[in-house]
């Protein structure tokens, strides 16, 4: 995972940079560098909040069951609890 936040965070400083100097090469109008290093934190973060939750998904689908043995007891447990001698 910290090497999909750091690609990334790369990516998202050379893109913002990109469309900012485009913008002022083609309007006129400068984008100021703190509301560029808030676009490029936003996307880091929300990249990260992805990243994460696909890799949970993931681990979920290579979770197995429970086998026999663990459910018979916990069975057990069940039947010695309810006939306490």
């Amino acid at each position: 995972m910290k090497k999909t936040v750091w690609l990334t965070l790369f990516i998202a400083l050379a893109a913002v940079n990109l469309a900012a100097w485009l913008v002022e090469r083609y309007t006129g109008f400068y984008i100021v560098m703190m509301f560029r290093l808030a676009l490029v934190f936003g996307i880091t973060a929300i990249a990260s909040i992805f990243v994460g939750a696909m890799m949970l998904v993931k681990t979920m689908e290579q979770e197995k069951p429970l086998s026999d043995p663990a459910r018979q007891s916990s069975q057990g447990n069940k039947k010695q609890s309810e006939n306490p001698e």
